[in-house]
């Protein structure tokens, strides 16, 4: 079945085209901040109403926005539809959390071809305040006004800042985003999703005047080209499980899965036995955080550390060090001397705290496949280098898709998170595990995590957070 999944969807790879709705137009033409909306009128119109969750639906508040260009900036127009009384906007420039204001974001791409290309990422509030934290920069320009059933930003912004000017024809990576707090609705153009997904973003186009949208379309796919195939030693598995403890009684259920993911501290002799029963066994490699306790051989340089992880109070680690990547290659050798088949590399979600480690775990996975062509390379996670490392991946783990565990609350929550950060590979052929977390009477959560990731053509798991024990529930 896996095998005419992945025919089929690279049969679909061939013939995909980019969605004529997934295309914004900028239409060159000068605007004066704060004028009214008669100066808009004219440009092209792009609704920004489907939700972040998935599969994404419509929200109730509707809201559009329009884009126009000059030499000199970048314009963008935002029109969302909310209740004056509703509206927070109260928040400071400088403040940490300013998601918790109703907010415009916008993320760009200048070339949507570069997959090491960070997003640059701008955020305001319904009037005008532009916010520093974890954005780009706060060096444009924003008018905002609040009126009785909508409110409306304007926004210019420098190409100076973004680097370079466009000229007419190109096209840039983007996605907008709406963020109404009091209807806890979070909208995105063009598909909806994580607002961080790094693949939903929609193209925009810089054109002298409208154009045909499905014309548009047909030139964005012959400048994006058709990716290769990815090819996995793992598209014949149907069932996996993840055990981190040393119990060989325990570990001896693994025999009753295709694919083990243990710590390289398992017992020989129960190595041995998945190895006789056919079992595929890969050993856990945390390649973006130091672990306490762990035994690297060799003192961690201070320099290394970036900070701390308060969930497990492992250290994050600055990866682009190449004494920190000749280690990860070494401790990969001794695994596979001990005769693991592979390796689980966890941890590259440390680029979302710190983005510029990301060409030193890209660079780490690289080296790995390139040490040990035949290994086995599973990822979890890291959806914002997936990009870059799926070539060298036989599957990627999407850890928390439909349940997980609350540190702060202590219990096992059920969430509903999009898949779009990995459906793109998994069309390629990339193996997609799941992993989510609950206790084994919580059938509820369960059979739900199972459904979901059966449904998107993923291989799933459920455990406890401590992964601990072995469960063979099949739902």
């Amino acid at each position: 079945m896996r095998r005419l999944f992945a025919a089929a969807a690279l049969l679909g790879l061939v013939l995909a085209q980019v969605d004529p709705g997934h295309i914004a137009q900028a239409v060159r033409k000068t605007m004066a901040l704060g004028q009214g909306l008669a100066q808009w009128e004219g440009l092209p119109r792009y609704e920004v109403i489907l939700s972040n969750t998935y599969p994404p639906v419509p929200v109730k508040h509707a809201g559009y926005f329009s884009v126009a260009w000059d030499d000199e900036n970048l314009y963008v127009l935002g029109v969302f539809q909310q209740k004056a009384e509703t509206v927070k906007a109260a928040l400071p420039a400088d403040h940490p959390e300013w998601w918790q204001d109703d907010t415009m974001e916008l993320f760009l791409k200048l070339d949507p071809k570069d997959k090491g290309a960070p997003a640059l990422h701008l955020a305001a509030n319904p009037k005008g305040t532009r916010f520093k934290a974890y954005t780009f920069t706060t060096e444009y320009r924003t008018v905002g006004r609040i009126e009785e059933d909508r409110w409306i930003l304007e926004w210019a912004i420098p190409f100076a800042k973004l680097g370079r000017a466009p000229k007419p024809g190109e096209v840039w990576a983007l996605k907008v985003g709406r963020e109404h707090q009091a209807a806890s609705e979070y909208p995105l153009w063009p598909m909806g999703g994580d607002y961080h997904s790094p693949t939903n973003f929609g193209y925009l186009v810089f054109v002298d005047r409208p154009q045909d949208p499905k014309v548009l379309a047909e030139k964005v796919t012959a400048l994006l080209g058709v990716e290769p195939p990815l090819q996995s030693r793992l598209s014949e598995i149907a069932t996996y499980a993840v055990y981190y403890g040393k119990d060989p009684q325990e570990a001896a259920k693994l025999v009753n899965f295709d694919l083990a993911i243990v710590q390289p501290e398992l017992p020989k002799e129960s190595l041995d036995l998945l190895k006789r029963n056919g079992v595929k066994v890969v050993a856990y490699l945390s390649i973006g955080e130091v672990e306490p306790g762990r035994d690297y051989g060799q003192p961690i340089p201070k320099e290394w550390i970036l900070g701390q992880n308060p969930n497990w109070g492992s250290y994050f680690v600055d990866a682009n060090q190449k004494g920190w990547q000749d280690l990860m290659l070494r401790l990969a050798g001794e695994y596979y001397r001990r005769g693991f088949d592979g390796l689980f590399l966890d941890t590259l979600d440390t680029v979302d705290l710190y983005p510029q480690v990301a060409p030193g775990l890209v660079e780490i996975v690289r080296r790995l496949r390139e040490a040990y062509p035949e290994g086995l390379l599973i990822q979890n996670r890291g959806f914002k280098v997936l990009p870059q490392t799926a070539p060298y991946l036989d599957a990627v783990m999407y850890e928390n898709l439909s349940s997980m565990y609350s540190f702060e609350r202590k219990v096992y929550v059920p969430v509903n998170h999009d898949p779009s950060p990995v459906l793109p590979f998994a069309k390629r052929g990339l193996v997609v595990l799941t992993l989510d977390y609950a206790e084994p009477d919580q059938q509820d959560l369960i059979v739900r995590a199972y459904a979901r990731a059966r449904e998107l053509g993923f291989v799933p798991y459920v455990s406890v957070i401590a992964l601990d024990r072995v469960f063979l529930h099949n739902p």
